[in-house]
C-alpha cells in the first residue's frame, strides 16, 4: 500500500534530484533516464529524514525503509537516526545508518550500485550482496559500540548486571539492591574517620621570664558514616551526577523508574524511600 505523502513536500512535486545518472521526480526512481520503480516518501514528524516505500509499477512493495530513533540513555550524548530497510518479497530486513540526510538519493544510488529492481522485480540474489556488503550495517554497529563505550568509560556499564532496566526496583532491608528479580548491588554503611585538627604532638613556647613551657595537644577525631552504594562486584557507584543534578520525580506525562517502582511497593517509610529515589536516580543514568 502507498504511503500519503506529507502536504509539506507536495510543494516539491515537480522538484527533480540529480546524482550522476539517479534521478527522482515526485514519484519515479530512474536510473540512466529509465524508469526503475516508483517510490512514495512521508517526512518523519520529530526529525527531518524520510520515511520511503519504493514499489514496482503493479503497485508491489520491494523496499521499505522506516527512521528509527536511538534515544541517547545519558543527557551527555545525543540521540541519532538510522534506517531499517526491509524487503517484503524476500522477507529480508537490514538496518543502516547514513550520515547523508538526502536518503531518497542515497536509496536510488543503492538500487543502481547493487541493481536491487530488475525488470520491474526485486532481484532476490543482490539483495543477499547488498546485506553482506553495504557498509551502512557496520557503521550503525560501530555508532552504538561508541554509546557503549562511553558508558564503560564514565559508568562501568560493562561490569553492571545485564538485567531488564525498566522493571520496578526493590531494596530487601535497605541493604540488598534488586532489579527484574536479580541483585544489582548493595547498599553499605561505611565509617570514615577525619581528622579535625593538627596531629597530637608536643608544641614548645619561650615564655617573656625566659623559661620554656611545653605543651602536649591532643589529637581530634571525629567518625562519620557514609552511605554507600556498590555494584554487585563490590565496585563503588560514583554519586557526583546524583548530588550535582538532584533528581525529580517527575518526568513528562510517563512514569519514571521511582514511580514506578514505588507504586509496587506494599509499604516504605522515609529512609528506605529516599534510598529508592537514589538508587533508581543511578539505574535511569546507567550509573548501577
Amino acid at each position: 500500500m502507498k504511503k500519503v505523502i506529507s502536504t509539506l513536500l507536495s510543494i516539491c512535486v515537480t522538484a527533480v534530484l540529480f546524482a550522476q545518472d539517479v534521478r527522482l521526480n515526485d514519484t519515479i526512481i530512474f536510473i540512466g533516464n529509465q524508469p526503475v520503480a516508483q517510490y512514495s516518501k512521508a517526512l518523519c514528524k520529530s526529525t527531518p529524514c524520510y520515511n520511503m516505500e519504493v514499489y514496482s509499477f503493479d503497485d508491489y512493495v520491494l523496499i521499505k525503509a522506516e527512521v528509527i530513533k536511538f534515544n541517547a540513555p545519558v543527557a551527555e550524548l545525543k540521540p541519532f537516526y538510522y534506517y531499517e530497510l526491509t524487503f517484503p518479497p524476500t522477507a529480508d530486513t537490514f538496518a543502516v545508518y547514513i550520515e547523508d540526510e538526502a536518503f531518497p538519493i542515497v536509496l536510488a544510488k543503492i538500487i543502481r550500485d547493487y541493481d536491487l529492481i530488475n525488470k520491474n522485480e526485486l532481484n532476490r540474489k543482490n539483495v543477499a550482496r547488498f546485506i553482506a556488503q553495504y557498509y551502512g550495517g557496520p557503521a550503525l554497529t560501530a555508532k552504538i559500540k561508541s554509546v557503549e563505550d562511553y558508558l564503560n568509560d564514565t559508568r562501568h556499564f560493562n561490569e553492571q548486571v545485564i538485567r531488564d532496566r525498566t522493571k520496578p526496583v526493590s531494596i530487601i532491608n535497605d541493604r540488598i539492591i534488586m532489579q527484574d528479580g536479580i541483585k544489582i548491588g548493595l547498599i553499605v554503611e561505611n565509617k570514615n574517620y577525619t581528622v579535625t585538627n593538627r596531629p597530637a604532638g608536643i608544641a614548645v613556647d619561650k615564655s617573656s621570664n625566659g623559661k620554656t613551657m611545653t605543651m602536649v595537644t591532643d589529637q581530634i577525631i571525629n567518625a562519620a558514616t557514609e552511605t554507600q552504594i556498590q555494584m554487585s562486584n563490590e565496585r563503588v557507584v560514583d554519586n557526583s551526577r546524583y548530588h550535582s543534578r538532584g533528581f525529580s520525580t517527575e518526568k513528562s506525562n510517563e512514569k519514571n523508574l521511582y514511580q514506578v517502582s514505588k507504586a509496587a511497593l506494599k509499604k516504605s517509610d522515609s529512609y528506605s524511600d529516599q534510598l529508592l529515589m537514589w538508587v533508581c536516580f543511578l539505574i535511569e543514568n546507567y550509573e548501577l
